[in-house]
């Protein structure tokens, strides 16, 4: 399974059956989890393709019956699904069906509640339909939900006559690999903030006025303002940039329904025709409410109505977060009438806005590099709970965070979570036990590592509940990115405005240094999975199992938990290599989240040649201090003077370390070789100057020192100049793997 993680290896559906003690997560009271409507049954068929999404250029992807997304899936509540899963690839996959309440053993991730649908083998589960709305199914198998494993589910409610509607799916594509996304990821390559424009360099600080916001960020060692992971080189709806339903007559009222099945994208999702009515949230029947503008979570699931105007074909547009991109759906025939586009970010403002923060140098309590931020309580008295009323319309969803503009992004008439009201009362009776768990969502952007509590899932331990108590998460998001929170198997209760009446969901969003509390029923038995639903995040750690104490775990869990739990701790590599007239220049790194090995080596047109080897331990929570020992070896006969070993040109010793990060991003060396010889070093690297053009540097006290400069062609080539003390002036090409 490890294996197959950044290779985009798996997907398995699974085998389920019904007979199951389920809550109503309406009301508590208990109900049976059987089918009482028809049978309804698919044929699903995994296999790999190949797409066009974007540029024109052939790429690898993963289909069900030759589409993606996936066939929709449609049932009715009280029908019982049947569906048989043929894996027809050569690698293991598998189905989660996220928002739906099943059986544990069909909730579909490897390794925990169900096994992988091995390559070239079917799946057959069955379970009861006892819920209605709209909800979506993807892989949880590696990284295969981000090259095409998705499709929706529609849920109708029994005895309805079905309406004008429209399922549409919103998601990303990147042309690049699985393994180059991770890979750029893990080595923190400027190359996505290239493309996006959101690189914040020194140069583009001074002439804005921004340098003074510039210098604290790079103090606090905190990495440049952002709202996304990844460059995206499309955005799609139902798998194309333009989709068109000209069918749909002036004056018509249809019910759009919306997911969100991006693998790191939030949408801004607005209608060239007028508001928007939303009706039902990640499947649940709210109380009416119109917007102009969805801010629209990865993984949630929203119901809205819109009415076609006059004649034309009226936009629905989804924009990414970041302004890189959208996709449309044109509703109406004629003249197309276009949504409005939404301006650019202003990424130095937003890092203005968070430098007013209570942040810290010091990182006491922060675990992001370089936070220190205090907990702030962003919710209301409500049940019992000390929670603070949130702003109207004028945040984002569930956010709390004055004067934080998004960067240019208005937000009049935006939806937020405090505008959801639930049709019927969702409140628990105040005689249950209540179990609280405060939890914190922590992170490091320079390694990219995500977690819990600092601890990524394969050195975490289960959240232990009871079943018949309610359980409250007090979640503190203590990183500078947004995190799409989803529980499996379960309902919850937002905490919000609405008192008694808190929308029920299976995902939420939590912002940046924003506390959110849910609270569900323990209605269930055995192992739950939850986990940030950035694809990414989720893969680097942001993980955790919830379990039922005194139940025991199903079959799958007891053979494959331990394969579940590493997954996060999985080996990735990377190196920088230049040819210059002066020289070649390799530096190369492979880590796992604790560990590192550093090589770095040199070698002039003469044949003198420098070659450094380390192995580093990472110390403490946010990594900035690390241990290291290694093996120096050099020989440099055409600078050398002295013959003797153990100079700085005639080397061959062992060392030991310690590396610390200092701010401004500087690595601090200081070390001893086995003679008793000191030496500390000073290193910078990837200094942005503008949005293209990067500076190194390195001194340390053998008199050593390099200074380079490299203007970024593309992700793997750039071209490069640099300076050395020994190996002299010298310029060519630098290659990124």
């Amino acid at each position: 399974m490890k294996k197959l993680l950044f290779l985009s290896a798996a997907f398995f559906p699974f085998l389920m059956y019904a007979q199951h003690d389920m809550h109503n997560m309406n009301m508590p009271e208990q109900t049976s989890m059987k089918g009482t409507g028809k049978r309804v049954e698919y044929h699903l068929n995994v296999t790999d393709t190949v797409v066009t999404f974007a540029k024109g250029k052939l790429k690898p992807a993963i289909a069900i019956n030759g589409t993606i997304p996936a066939p929709t899936l449609y049932f009715s509540e009280g029908d019982t699904a049947v569906i048989h899963v043929r894996n027809l690839m050569q690698v293991e996959t598998s189905i989660h069906w996220h928002g739906l309440l099943l059986p544990n053993v069909a909730d579909g991730v490897p390794y925990l509640t169900t096994p992988p649908i091995e390559a070239g083998s079917t799946y057959t589960f069955s379970f009861p339909v006892i819920q209605n709305g709209t909800y979506w199914y993807h892989s949880h198998t590696g990284l295969q939900e981000q090259v095409g494993l998705y499709g929706p589910i529609v849920i109708y409610k029994k005895n309805t006559q079905t309406e004008k509607e429209k399922v549409i799916l919103f998601s990303d594509w990147t042309n690049e690999s699985m393994a180059t996304v991770v890979r750029s990821l893990k080595a923190n390559y400027e190359w996505y903030g290239i493309k996006r424009g959101s690189v914040q360099s020194w140069g583009e600080a001074l002439v804005k006025g921004y340098l003074g916001d510039k210098a604290k960020q790079e103090w606090s060692r905190m990495p440049p303002m952002d709202v996304s992971d990844v460059y995206y080189n499309a955005f799609l709806a139902n798998g194309k940039q333009i989709t068109e339903y000209p069918e749909f007559k002036p004056g018509e009222t249809i019910r759009v329904r919306m997911i969100n099945g991006g693998a790191g994208t939030y949408f801004w999702v607005q209608f060239a025709g007028g508001p928007m009515t939303i009706i039902a949230a990640d499947g649940k029947d709210v109380k009416p409410v119109k917007v102009d503008k969805i801010d629209f979570p990865i993984a949630e699931t929203y119901d809205v109505l819109i009415t076609i105007p006059a004649d034309g074909a009226y936009e629905l547009r989804a924009t990414a977060a970041d302004i890189s991109g959208h996709s449309s759906v044109y509703f109406g025939s004629g003249k197309k009438v276009m949504a409005p586009d939404l301006p650019r970010l202003n990424y130095f403002g937003m890092l203005r806005e968070r430098n007013k923060m209570d942040m810290g140098s010091s990182g006491k309590d922060g675990s992001m590099p370089g936070m220190d931020m205090q907990q702030k309580d962003t919710t209301q008295k409500i049940n019992g709970m000390n929670m603070r009323a949130k702003k109207e319309s004028t945040s984002m969803p569930g956010m709390d965070m004055p004067g934080m503009n998004m960067g240019n992004v208005k937000t009049a008439g935006v939806l937020t979570y405090d505008m959801l009201r639930s049709v019927a009362p969702t409140a628990f009776d105040k005689k249950l036990p209540v179990r609280e768990i405060p939890l914190s969502l922590t992170g490091n952007m320079l390694r990219y590592i995500w977690s819990f509590d600092d601890k990524p899932l394969s050195k975490s331990d289960k959240i232990l509940i009871k079943k018949g108590e309610v359980v409250r998460f007090k979640m503190f998001n203590n990183t500078m990115m947004r995190h799409p929170m989803h529980l499996h198997g379960h309902f919850f209760r937002l905490i919000n405005a609405q008192g008694a009446y808190a929308p029920l969901k299976h995902t939420f969003d939590i912002q940046p240094m924003e506390t959110v509390t849910i609270e569900f029923l323990a209605n269930e038995e055995q192992d739950w999975f939850f986990h940030c639903h950035i694809l990414y995040h989720m893969a680097t750690g942001m993980a955790r199992i919830v379990s039922y104490e005194g139940s025991e775990q199903n079959e799958f869990a007891k053979t494959g938990y331990k394969t579940l739990k590493k997954e996060d701790n999985f080996i990735s590599h990377w190196f920088d290599f230049s040819a210059l007239s002066n020289g070649a220049w390799l530096e190369a790194f492979i880590s796992n989240n604790k560990n590192q090995f550093r090589f770095d080596g040199r070698v002039n047109w003469k044949g003198d040649y420098e070659t450094e080897s380390h192995l580093l331990r990472f110390l403490d929570k946010r990594d900035y201090l690390a241990a290291f020992i290694g093996f120096d070896y050099r020989l440099n006969k055409g600078i050398t003077k002295n013959p003797q070993s153990n100079t700085k040109n005639n080397r061959r010793v062992f060392e030991a370390g310690l590396l610390y990060l200092m701010p401004f991003f500087i690595e601090t060396e200081l070390r001893v070789d086995q003679t008793g010889r000191f030496r500390a070093q000073l290193q910078r690297r990837d200094m942005p100057i503008t949005t293209r053009l990067f500076f190194d540097g390195r001194v340390n006290t053998d008199k050593e020192y390099t200074v380079g400069l490299r203007y970024f062609i593309s992700r793997t080539l750039s071209i490069s100049t640099l300076y050395d003390s020994d190996y002299g002036a010298g310029a060519g090409i630098s290659i990124r793997y």
